[in-house]
């Protein structure tokens, strides 16, 4: 699995949406992952057989750790069938203070190229170029941070989407995508 943005598949199952939901959630709960269930925002009220649905997969508690990734898994119906797509991500919380810091770093760069190309043109020492510098520093830490996290959490994902393949046995697939 190469490292990306956000990883994630498709699977294409001969069964419909509910039935693919019920095996699902049965065969993750009897193994050792983590399984939390929500519904599709706009999903009306909760029925005993839906066929939308959005789950999200995680590691045992125990072996949670600040990297360890989480598999979004939603389901839909799709001709005949269903539609499971998942995808990786960080922890929401890790999610948002990258996203944070990548806002917060990018607008000190901005400002501070601006105020530097002020100074230069009234003829001063554009000493902000500076905080450009160090904006730059902590861009480059942060992306270098974010490939870290990917490879420390590289075997669990692995084993999130072995835990989700397992789960799916049941339902055939059809076609991957």
């Amino acid at each position: 699995m190469a490292l990306a943005f956000r990883p994630g598949f498709a699977v294409d199952l001969a069964c419909p949406g509910h039935v693919a939901i019920e095996r699902l959630t049965e065969a993750i709960v009897a193994g050792p992952m983590q399984l939390r269930r929500s519904r599709v925002p706009g999903g009306g009220r909760d029925t005993p057989r839906r066929d939308h649905d959005h789950l999200v997969l995680v590691g045992p508690a125990a072996q949670q750790r600040f990297w360890s990734p989480w598999l979004t898994i939603d389901v839909a119906p799709r001709e005949g069938g269903a539609q499971v797509r998942a995808r990786f991500s960080p922890h929401p919380s890790v999610w948002t203070g990258f996203a944070f810091g990548y806002l917060t770093v990018t607008v000190v760069l901005v400002l501070s190229l601006a105020f530097a190309g002020a100074q230069a043109m009234m003829g001063s020492a554009p000493w902000a170029l500076w905080g450009s510098a160090g904006a730059a520093v902590a861009l480059v830490g942060l992306w270098s941070a974010a490939q870290l996290g990917q490879r420390l959490a590289r075997a669990e994902m692995e084993a999130l989407a072995r835990e989700l393949e397992r789960a799916l046995a049941a339902c055939q697939p059809t076609t991957p995508d």
